[in-house]
């Protein structure tokens, strides 16, 4: 009988959690490369309805870093999407090694196509279909990485930008639904072929031309920038994901996904994720110090303004929950750093492997280079050339780090056993947290601040605070207009997403934060 009566509550008790269940949609957007105080840069020229709606009404983090080093796109989304640490859900970069060979993030050998196979956690979308089986859980980006890793592990689909095609997916996935044939359909990338972006900032606004920015495809670095005719060609696509244009059509795309998955349309919550890569494009390309990364955030804010418009209109107030960051933060330009007076500059990757094989040197004149692979910041070792040279791979590894740390732009250098043995404290603490043993090479290595590796205008990927400081804003569902002062990271967006849910946070490296609702949501 006591069985019986227990088992009733434990009944009722579901059914309450069910009907009380806050919200019915939750949104994670994400920017790529968006550091915390660009929003600030901007503020002046946005609107009511957008990002300046959600600083104002929800509840927004002073102090997000992401707590880890080598702070990568993979590693980001893959980040946000678990509430772990690379250390823990394995995507240590966008490209790393594993027995010898090279793979990208999202490489699936068994199916020759992109899947989250790599990723070895769960994410929120799988925590809430494990909960709530028919939830609904989609995810768009202009980058597959951004896509598959927001999505996890069996999402009801995943799209990104795909050249030729426009919101393309993998195989991984299965067929896709109709609706998304018919997008493809009425709204292709192609209609933008000539299409020109324009500036509309005032003249207090960044300035349009820095000398060491890149080159728009096919134009140079001054407004306005036009996207090639010619769709066939790699300019044409690289031209429109680096546009207003490109943001807009993936909004579009998620829209139409509400309306044909009729998600937040019950009391079983969805979840809907949007990684926004033009940003990343944009900043790499011409910095985000640039007037063209300040146009595109300004851009971005009409953009979210109409979205939230929408889901205001299709899910309503206050039923929706809306989580917005981002995967990394970004440096300047380093030789607009060295303008500023500040030491910075870049290490190109042929320099660093001149370097290796100058440290090579002192052991024979072996044939087989020494450096078999180098994705920042990890150098893997070739072991036939290191034998070759009578080191053993430890000795080895230590010899040249030490090496490594003596020349012109290197902060930090270490060998693996350096970052297994040593204490979690500090920048060792944070590149442990980047380091899964499996996929990490022989030495780490990462440059000064305001130092970059490669050619790219500007970069990423280091433990600077530059580099780990995002926004970090929960709102909606509830949730009251509020500052959180303490300290934290997006590792804590799923377990705070899934206690909102009514759902047990997972064991996981984040930590559920203490977000004050309204009166009528206690």
């Amino acid at each position: 009988m006591l069985f019986r009566v227990s088992l009733v509550v434990a009944v009722l008790n579901a059914g309450l959690v069910m009907a009380s269940l806050q919200p019915r949609l939750v949104v994670v957007l994400c920017y790529d490369q968006l550091r915390a105080d660009r929003l600030t840069m901007v503020e002046p020229w946005l609107g009511e309805r957008g990002f300046r709606r959600l600083l104002r009404e929800g509840a927004v983090a002073t102090h997000c870093l992401f707590d880890y080093a080598t702070t990568v796109t993979a590693a980001g989304h893959a980040t946000i999407a678990t509430g772990c640490n690379p250390s823990r859900h394995g995507i240590i970069g966008n490209d790393f090694v594993i027995a010898g060979r090279a793979y990208y993030a999202t490489d699936d050998t068994a199916l020759g196509c992109p899947s989250p196979r790599m990723l070895l956690v769960p994410t929120l979308g799988d925590y809430l279909q494990r909960t709530f089986p028919q939830s609904k859980v989609w995810s768009f980006s202009h980058k597959d990485r951004g896509a598959i890793f927001l999505g996890g592990h069996r999402p009801s689909g995943a799209y990104w930008l795909e050249p030729g095609i426009g919101l393309g997916s993998s195989a991984y996935y299965g067929p896709s639904p109709a609706w998304v044939d018919r997008f493809n359909r009425q709204h292709p990338p192609a209609q933008y072929a000539g299409a020109r972006w324009d500036a509309h900032l005032p003249a207090s606004a960044p300035a349009d031309t820095v000398r060491w920015e890149g080159r728009f495809p096919a134009g140079g670095n001054t407004f306005p920038h036009v996207i090639p005719r010619d769709t066939t060609s790699d300019s044409f696509w690289h031209a429109f994901a680096l546009t207003p244009y490109a943001v807009e059509w993936l909004f579009r795309a998620a829209e139409d996904c509400i309306r044909a998955e009729a998600l937040g349309s019950d009391e079983v919550p969805d979840l809907l994720c949007i990684s926004v890569s033009t940003t990343d494009y944009v900043g790499h390309l011409f910095g985000h110090d640039s007037r063209e990364y300040a146009e595109l955030l300004v851009a971005c804010d009409r953009v979210l303004a109409d979205f939230l418009d929408s889901l205001d209109r299709w899910v309503g107030p206050g039923r929706y929950l809306l989580v917005l960051t981002s995967d990394h933060g970004a440096g300047s330009i380093p030789e607009l750093e060295r303008h500023r007076h500040h030491d910075a500059g870049r290490i190109r990757g042929d320099t660093l492997a001149a370097w290796v094989a100058r440290w090579a040197e002192q052991y024979g004149q072996d044939s087989a280079p020494v450096l078999k692979y180098f994705f920042p910041p990890w150098l893997w070792l070739d072991s036939t050339a290191i034998t070759a040279r009578g080191l053993s791979h430890d000795t080895a590894a230590a010899q040249l780090a030490r090496w490594l740390r003596q020349h012109s732009g290197i902060a930090y250098a270490y060998s693996r056993w350096d970052i297994i043995n040593a204490l979690d404290t500090g920048i060792v603490g944070l590149i442990r947290r980047s380091f899964y043993s499996e996929r990490c090479g022989n030495v780490v290595v990462y440059p000064k601040p305001h130092w970059i590796f490669g050619s790219t205008p500007a970069q990423h990927g280091t433990p600077y605070e530059y580099d780990r400081w995002v926004p970090l804003i929960f709102f909606g569902a509830g949730i009251a207009s509020q500052q959180v002062t303490t300290p934290c990271s997006p590792v804590d967006i799923v377990p705070t997403v899934l206690s909102l849910l009514g759902i047990s946070p997972p064991v996981g490296d984040g930590r559920t934060l203490p977000l004050h609702r309204t009166k009528q949501e206690r």
